[in-house]
């Protein structure tokens, strides 16, 4: 066996260890041929030691090792790589596998009157790829990739509309000095290169200053999203061109109009006191009102409905009592040799209620093999079905409901060779209804003329969700057995809020079995939980952008409103002149502004709803859309739009009317 460098030291405190020999909990024993250094963190199969197939073959045996019968083939749980010669692709490869399949698995086929289909996946496409593989790591989801892509760009594109916005409105100070160089023979195109200039070199300083604070909210970011990153992915040479390539975009996008837009003032006008004039097109500015703001309402309903399906997964009824159950991992042979005398030991504490054994727990990945069942012409089918290997005792553990017959019973000695447990969804698919109980059922499909022991149903289990929620319940069949090899894994219940001293008692009682082996623990409500970590993720980061996006929006608002103030100062002093009062002022500015808030929200509604729409649908068990969310994010536009508007309105409402209307 080979094993990593981080094992080598843990077991052997150094990587000198070629030669030494490291023992298996079933008792074999491996020498160490090599040591190979750590994985990085973005590969696709994770693992601490290799142990070849050869050597396996050499301790089973080649008989064992290379048989080929329906039954062993689909006990198998491998992956298969392929290692592709230059000049060729995937798709060359499926064309070869009907000639493959007729070579070396038409047998096999016949053997349980089944047939196979070959899918390839390139390594790199896993990690992101909606694949059938089992016992993989933790895969991404290429969606939440682009949610985040997009909301970096429109986080740009509503900081680029700020900029233009307050630029415009503090045209008013750049008056003169424009002026002033047109007289001087300064040309448009001068002036349009100078604003654009200035506009590109205030986003390099916005991009450099923006990998600086990216440095110091790393460790938050990684601690979020459980990522290692580090400074040295900012100074990748393809990183920095990125950083310099979207400044400069980003500073051509926010300083082009308003480089056209002062570069058009009139100098004559300007320098003769008769104020600005320029082609004034209002419709850009309020349209980029409209568009920062209609960025905001999405953003705010997405939020909302984030939120309302995140709470719903966590109080949802998943069918069992997920809550107060300690895991308990047995892989230590002295101690799983001794299972029972030590779960005797375990239940002696006042707080454990329960326990019990199983394969597997609900969030994990559950067994699926070739089984047959009756149907209802009396007749037996072959079909693939989930299952888990429990106890006796793991129905009351987990708090599930019967919904038909009975579960397995130790005063029934025979239930483990002839009763057979199924869930609902089971049921359904086999079209049984209430007739269930009694049908006939193989663990395994007639191989070469031999057939495996017949069972019968005896109980039907109400559906529970042992996978994530965002699939539907799939049929599941129960085998109970005890003191097997695999059956490793023990669910304690324990009474509210104890869990850390039954943990305790657990490492106490561990201690008397074997010292030297920790028991591997965690808690079911925890790894339930670790189920949408993504989500949760997602979330934070949406809700983190929401609040800097309705910031950024407020802040252009701001802008504009300066620059409507300015702009219609002349106006209000008029206005105030004929008897307007203050407050007839305010109203006028706020309506004005309310009209495209008010325009914004309403396009984003149905916007919001098919952005939406598609990420609930990723959950088989989800909220429905929530319209009344499209209210609240129309009262909070407003409530900033008030706020922000307010400010400016009031200044030019209390302006004395005479200075008003001088013309600086």
């Amino acid at each position: 066996m080979v094993v990593s460098a981080s094992m080598a030291k843990k077991y052997f405190g150094s990587l000198e260890v070629i030669g030494e020999s490291m023992k298996a909990l079933d008792g074999s024993n491996y020498t160490i041929t090599g040591v190979f250094e750590e994985l990085p963190v973005n590969v696709h199969l994770r693992y601490n030691a290799l142990i070849s197939t050869k050597t396996i073959e050499e301790q089973i045996g080649s008989a064992q090792f290379n048989d080929r019968s329906a039954i062993s083939f689909w006990r198998m749980a491998t992956y298969a790589y392929v290692l592709m010669a230059d000049n060729t692709n995937p798709e060359m490869v499926l064309a070869k596998f009907p000639e493959f399949y007729d070579k070396y698995m038409a047998e096999l086929g016949e053997q349980i009157k089944a047939s196979f289909d070959l899918r390839i996946t390139p390594l790199a496409d896993v990690h992101f790829q909606k694949t059938e593989l089992q016992y993989d790591q933790a895969r991404g989801n290429m969606n939440y990739v682009y949610i985040m892509g997009i909301i970096g760009v429109l986080l740009i594109v509503i900081a680029s509309i700020n900029y233009t916005n307050l630029t415009t409105a503090r045209a008013t100070s750049r008056g003169k000095e424009i002026g002033i160089r047109k007289v001087g023979g300064a040309s448009k195109n001068i002036l349009r290169s100078q604003f654009l200039g200035e506009s590109i070199m205030m986003a390099l300083a916005a991009g450099i200053l923006s990998a600086f604070l990216v440095l110091l909210i790393l460790p938050q970011f990684n601690n979020l999203t459980s990522s290692t990153f580090t400074w040295a992915v900012l100074v990748k040479p393809s990183v920095l061109i990125f950083i310099l390539g979207i400044s400069i975009l980003t500073g051509v996008l926010s300083g082009l109009y308003p480089s056209i837009y002062l570069a058009s003032f009139n100098p004559i006008s300007i320098l003769k006191g008769n104020g600005i004039s320029a082609k004034d097109r209002g419709w850009i500015r309020h349209g980029l009102v409209v568009v920062q703001f209609l960025v905001s309402a999405v953003m705010v309903i997405g939020s909302i409905v984030i939120a309302l399906q995140m709470e719903f997964i966590q109080n949802k009824d998943l069918g069992f009592d997920s809550e107060n159950i300690l895991l308990l991992t047995l892989n230590d042979t002295t101690v799983f040799n001794n299972a029972n005398a030590f779960r005797e030991e375990i239940e002696r504490h006042p707080a454990v209620v329960e326990t019990g054994f199983s394969f597997t727990a609900p969030g994990r990945n559950h067994g699926k093999q070739v089984m047959m069942a009756e149907d209802n012409n009396g007749e037996m089918q072959e079909m693939t079905f989930n299952n888990i290997i429990v106890d006796y005792d793991y129905l009351n553990v987990m708090g599930m409901t019967l919904a038909q017959g009975r579960f397995y019973d130790r005063e029934f000695g025979s239930d483990q060779a002839n009763a057979i447990v199924v869930n609902e969804a089971l049921v359904r698919e086999m079209q049984w209804g209430e007739e269930a109980i009694g049908k006939k059922f193989l663990l395994a499909p007639q191989i070469q003329g031999v057939t495996a022991p017949e069972a019968e149903i005896i109980g039907v289990v109400q559906d529970y969700n042992y996978g994530s929620l965002h699939n539907p319940i799939e049929p599941l069949v129960f085998i109970c057995r005890e003191n097997v090899p695999f059956l490793r894994l023990l669910h304690v219940r324990v009474s509210n809020d104890q869990l850390p001293e039954v943990l305790s008692w657990v490492e106490e009682k561990r201690e008397v079995f074997n010292p030297s082996y920790p028991i591997q623990y965690s808690y079911l409500s925890d790894e339930l939980d670790e189920l949408y970590v993504e989500e949760k993720i997602v979330f934070t980061l949406v809700l983190a952008f929401t609040i800097l996006i309705i910031f950024i929006a407020a802040l252009g608002l701001l802008g504009l409103s300066a620059f409507m103030t300015v702009k219609r100062t002349r106006e209000t002093g008029l206005r105030r002149v004929m008897g307007a009062t203050q407050n007839q002022i305010l109203i006028l500015f706020l309506l004005q502004f309310a009209r495209w808030v008010i325009i914004s929200n309403v396009i984003a509604w149905p916007i919001s709803y098919f952005v939406i729409k598609p990420w609930l649908q990723n959950f088989t068990y989800r909220i429905d859309f929530p319209f009344w969310t499209f209210i609240i994010s129309l009262l909070l536009s407003l409530t900033i739009a008030v706020i922000t508007v307010s400010w400016q309105s009031i200044k030019a409402s209390r302006m004395n009317p005479a200075t008003s209307i001088r013309v600086e």
